[in-house]
């Protein structure tokens, strides 16, 4: 009775490969195929199982991936987890990607008697993937784009605010220092409009250089971080702030500057409206394989993890606080950034 259950077993094995929707075929120990359901026949472009039958599996690929192994057993053996992806040829010649997994076929006693395969033809997946790529790489030249646009206009705004409106106002106020010998009796009134004047100069210079410092494009990215480093510190009291600056100026290329100054900025300003730090600490190092790495550290509240990807894996506290911007601006350098808890308390925000 054994031999006719394994049989009917086998018979309905076979019913289920034949009707499968997945391409299948199965080999002998040498990868010679001695199996190919219909929907195999179909994809590779064959009429008839003869066709594929009794010849080596490694037939189906290409040549040059056929160098690279000796037949199925080492097809196998170059993919880990017996899965993969290859270009195979249909009938005609003509190549197309598949992705292959296979998986050992045994008898009762656990030897090995051949190898079955199951191919999925990927060509609208990959077509697909080619499409993202190109959608992803034509949104990455409009961010960058955008993102020099932006720098441009800050700096044409910054300089037409410091050039023209600063000193359009500079010359108000020695005009009504004049008038202050001219009018002793308002020179109360007079000294209250200097003093408006003088706030507006400041004003204005300190939106300029928040839109673009001139230091950042007169003398280098270095200068720039310790002159805002001493700004921020200044205006916000209490905070101090370090640096450890531990590259050459020449050793950061032009558009990494702009990059690293904006990170910086935003990552300062952040700490002090939302970590209630006490003191931050600003890195910028090169790595041996010259990747240049800026890091700010803070002793305060902390929030949560984002991985790589810019993705929150902690409090919902960290969003909306311009982290995409910084996040863009990393990526488009072709790095990444990272926020990473600070051991004790505080946070590490890690542009790469």
């Amino acid at each position: 009775m054994r031999p006719v259950r394994y049989a009917g077993t086998l018979h309905v094995v076979y019913d289920a490969l034949n009707s499968s929707a997945s391409e299948v075929i199965i080999t002998d120990r040498d990868g010679t195929i001695v199996y190919a359901n219909p929907s195999f026949l179909r994809i590779f472009g064959y009429r008839e199982k003869a066709e594929v039958l009794s010849r080596n599996a490694a037939d189906l690929f290409t040549l040059q991936e056929v160098e690279n192994f000796s037949g199925l057993k080492g097809i196998i053996g170059k993919v880990k987890g017996k899965s993969g992806e290859f270009f195979a040829q249909h009938k005609d010649g003509t190549l197309f990607p598949v992705e292959v997994s296979y998986s050992m076929v045994t008898d009762g006693t656990g030897i090995v008697l051949g190898m079955m395969a199951s191919f999925i033809d990927i060509t609208e997946r990959k077509r697909f993937e080619d499409e993202l790529r190109q959608s992803e790489g034509q949104l990455r030249t409009l961010s960058r784009k955008l993102f020099d646009s932006q720098e441009l206009e800050r700096k044409r705004i910054a300089r037409e605010l410091y050039d023209g409106l600063g000193a359009t106002l500079t010359n108000i106020k020695y005009s009504l220092e004049q008038l202050l010998d001219d009018y002793p009796e308002e020179k109360e009134s007079l000294e209250h409009a200097v003093s408006l004047v003088q706030s507006a100069i400041k004003d204005t210079a300190r939106i300029a250089r928040r839109l673009r410092p001139s230091i950042l494009d007169d003398m280098g990215v270095f200068p720039a971080i310790r002159w805002f480093c001493r700004q921020y510190q200044d205006d916000n009291g209490g905070l101090a702030v370090g640096t450890r600056l531990e590259v050459q100026e020449e050793e950061v290329f032009n558009p990494l500057k702009t990059a690293v100054y904006r990170i910086l900025q935003e990552t300062l300003t952040n700490a002090a409206k939302h970590s209630g730090a006490h003191r931050v600490i600003v890195g910028l190092k090169k790595t041996e394989g010259n990747l240049i790495i800026l890091s700010i550290e803070d002793d305060g509240r902390g929030f949560g993890t984002m991985d790589l990807n810019g993705k929150a894996t902690g409090s919902d506290d960290i969003r909306g606080m311009g982290l995409t911007s910084m996040k863009e601006r990393a990526n488009l350098s072709g790095g990444c950034l990272a926020i990473m808890p600070r051991k004790g308390s505080g946070t590490i925000i890690e542009a790469k």
